[in-house]
């Protein structure tokens, strides 16, 4: 069985109950990909009932994004140092991890199945929105302009580091991700918003 390190939240039942579900989800997922993740399966690992999950995933789909939103949560954790650069090395050596354990691959190699591509969107803008806490402490220490394309900034961040291990199946060492926190901080302006551009009404078409 692959093997997935998860940090378990406390609370009463229900928490564990939803814990052990999503856990057992995520194995799942790996290791019988779209087309074999069975809700039946997921209750026998878990001991619980199928009722008991539909009550609170209604759908297959509903299930593996939680699963996958939760599992980003507890690996992608975020640090608020006071400093731009030692935040994002931090965040960048997480992912690092991520990539380079079982787990780690097995979802990788499940984004390139077009069966799970509005799941594989949901990871992405769930990955963003764990980054941002990074930038949002930036912009309140005036390291990082308030407006900024985040599309393209979690880009930077993330594609080099998929291609690393996903294509030319390398590991991320820490030159790479020095090289990669520079880029970032180097071309500041390169992100920035740029305001939308509009053509001036000349006098003639004004008076039409």
């Amino acid at each position: 069985m692959t093997v997935i390190s998860i940090k378990k939240r406390t609370g009463g039942r229900s928490a564990r109950v939803r814990q052990d579900v999503l856990t057992q989800a995520l194995f799942e997922l790996v290791e019988q990909g779209y087309v074999g993740f069975s809700i039946g399966q997921i209750a026998q690992r878990a001991n619980v009932h199928e009722t008991t999950i539909y009550r609170r995933w209604p759908t297959r789909e509903a299930l593996m994004i939680d699963a996958i939103k939760e599992f980003a949560h507890s690996q992608l954790n975020v640090i608020n140092s006071g400093s731009l650069v030692d935040d994002l090395q931090h965040y960048l050596h997480a992912i690092a991890q991520l990539l380079q354990t079982q787990i780690g691959k097995s979802l990788m190699m499940l984004a390139f199945d077009p069966n799970l591509k509005h799941i594989n969107l949901a990871l992405w803008q769930e990955r963003q929105k764990i980054a941002e806490q990074i930038f949002q402490s930036a912009i309140g220490r005036n390291e990082w302009p308030e407006h900024y394309d985040q599309d393209l900034v979690f880009s930077e961040i993330f594609g080099p580091l998929f291609t690393q291990t996903c294509l030319l199946q390398q590991p991320i060492n820490d030159m790479i991700i020095q090289a990669r926190v520079d880029f970032i901080i180097r071309n500041v302006d390169f992100f920035k918003l740029k305001p939308a551009y509009s053509v001036p009404k000349s006098d003639h078409f004004s008076q039409i």
